[in-house]
């Protein structure tokens, strides 16, 4: 089974205008001997209030759930995915891809602010009310919010966020394997993907799992770089979808301190994939974890899903 989603977050009224997001994905059934197969496919389009609150003013999907009316106006951040849950319960039970575009959605968002400021620094001293909103609850959130760490040290000693400017984004589609993921339209400029893969194999009593996930950020220029990436393998035990091995490698990420995190991953070991999504948030916090890998660890409950396809 491969899973593929992509989330775009454009905006064309610029920099300070809302985020329109374009979200797509699908599920491919791959065997021996015969041409891989469609089994599911999902789309997200959806209107957000960004410089609000990240306000959400309109949302479409397909397929549709009457639920979904009642994510209007909820803000685009902490507690979104409690409500999403609520919202469309059965689709959540279900581990579809329309959960996971809804799912995934508070971190990309986040992540699109990037968007604002693609030339320089964030001038945090201008506005003392949005550094405060910035910083509440996210100090030694993670390694890279850590109190000594760069990013909080350099805005603390000059006033100013500092952005990264991350590698040129390589192609991740190949012409030799024209299904590998599913049709998506160029990155608009200014705009922000978050594009992510999972790989499920049967192979004897095991599951052989490989997941990726990339946020990249195109300029005025049309050249796409890298914000975050990361890679990340792991075995499943076939009868009870227990992790028995598991390594995330980080690719790029934007501060020094952000690739110890990756050694957290290894706490999943012994845990089943079934409440990883509830499970990683409660117990991977704190300066020696990353909530970029932890987005990619709580996706590997939809394991459980996929396997109903094997």
């Amino acid at each position: 089974m491969r899973r593929t989603t992509t989330i775009d977050l454009l905006r064309p009224d610029g920099p300070d205008g809302d985020v329109l997001v374009d979200g797509r994905g699908r599920d491919l059934v791959m065997s021996r001997g015969s041409r891989p197969r469609t089994s599911d496919t999902a789309s997200l389009r959806a209107h957000i209030d960004y410089v609000n609150g990240s306000t959400l003013l309109d949302i479409r999907a397909v397929p549709d759930d009457d639920g979904l009316r009642e994510l209007l106006g909820a803000t685009v951040g902490p507690g979104f995915r409690s409500k999403v849950v609520a919202a469309i319960p059965q689709a959540a039970a279900d581990r579809s891809l329309a959960h996971l575009l809804l799912d995934d959605l508070p971190g990309a968002t986040l992540v699109s602010g990037y968007a604002r400021f693609p030339t320089g620094k964030c001038d945090m001293n201008a506005d003392p009310a949005a550094r405060r909103t910035f910083l509440s609850g996210r100090i030694n959130l993670c390694s890279g919010f850590s109190e000594s760490g760069t990013m909080l040290t350099e805005m603390s000693r000059t006033g100013a966020l500092p952005l990264p400017y991350g590698p040129v984004a390589p192609p991740l589609e190949s012409p030799e394997h024209p299904l590998a993921w599913h049709a998506i339209d160029p990155l608009q400029p200014n705009g922000i993907r978050r594009r992510r893969l999972m790989d499920v194999a049967e192979v004897d009593e095991r599951l052989l799992v490989r997941a990726m996930f990339r946020d990249s950020h195109r300029d005025d220029h049309g050249v796409e770089t890298v914000i975050h990436e990361y890679d990340l393998t792991a075995e499943i035990d076939r009868a009870d979808l227990r992790v028995l091995a598991i390594e995330a490698t980080p690719r790029v990420l934007p501060w020094v301190e952000c690739p110890h995190a990756a050694a957290s991953a290894t706490r999943l070991l012994g845990q089943t994939v079934h409440d990883l999504r509830t499970w990683v948030r409660a117990q991977l916090t704190g300066i020696t974890t990353c909530t970029h890998l932890n987005d990619l660890l709580r996706s590997l409950a939809d394991i459980d899903r996929l396997v109903e396809e094997l």
